[in-house]
């Protein structure tokens, strides 16, 4: 059985997570590697492009020619790419 340890939350700054994940990588530990990336908060600028999301065009959107599907019982979520303009996310536009 496997045994479960409870840590405190703690909050690493980028470089640090970033040492981690590299130390991870070196010794072999691809896969708390990428548990430790999919783990990670979102950046405060891509909560910005995520919160506008609701606001575009439902129907503008772009499909890889081999998305990624994740099949459940009633249908599949289908993995499509929207494009958010700076605007749309409420940054300066960066010309």
């Amino acid at each position: 059985m496997k045994k479960c340890v409870t840590f405190s939350k703690i909050i690493l700054c980028e470089e640090q997570a970033k040492d981690i994940y590299d130390a991870l990588v070196s010794s072999g530990h691809d896969d708390l590697a990428t548990m430790l990336v999919s783990k990670a908060p979102r950046s405060p600028i891509d909560r910005q492009f995520i919160d506008a999301l609701p606001h575009l065009d439902e129907n503008d959107f772009s499909v890889d020619d081999q998305p990624v599907v994740s099949m459940s019982r009633d249908g599949a979520y289908v993995m499509v790419w929207r494009w958010v303009s700076n605007e749309d996310a409420g940054l300066a536009d960066s010309e």
